[in-house]
């Protein structure tokens, strides 16, 4: 169990580790971390930065991440292949816009559920 929801999304993201940037997608974000999904997940402790711009917004937001878990193997009908990543030292600024992202995220999901 989570101790803070997650937005479900698609967006892009570039990070950069060891020097090498590395362009590709996220499925999910809150404030504390994301999951990006990719062939070639890190290994786990590698520090990584990251550059995103978040749906509607047009600052590039870039922060420090750690990957704290990978799923190297995914499947067809399984959790896609990736790592999740920690946010370090997140700015506040950052974890606003995040937290909005997620709440309207929880907003649009209540709107379209059948109770």
């Amino acid at each position: 169990m989570r101790a803070n929801e997650r937005a479900s999304v698609h967006m892009e993201v570039v990070y950069k580790e060891s020097g090498s940037f590395i362009k590709s997608y996220i499925l999910n974000v809150n404030d504390g971390g994301l999951f990006i999904k990719t062939e070639t997940p890190l290994p786990l402790d590698s520090k990584v930065t990251l550059s995103l711009t978040l749906p509607g917004d047009t600052e590039i937001m870039e922060m420090e991440g750690i990957v704290v878990w990978t799923n190297p193997r995914g499947g067809k009908n399984s959790f896609p292949k990736g790592m999740g990543v920690k946010f370090l030292n997140l700015k506040s600024e950052h974890a606003k816009k995040i937290n909005s992202l997620v709440k309207e995220h929880k907003k649009e999901i209540e709107n379209f559920s059948i109770i």
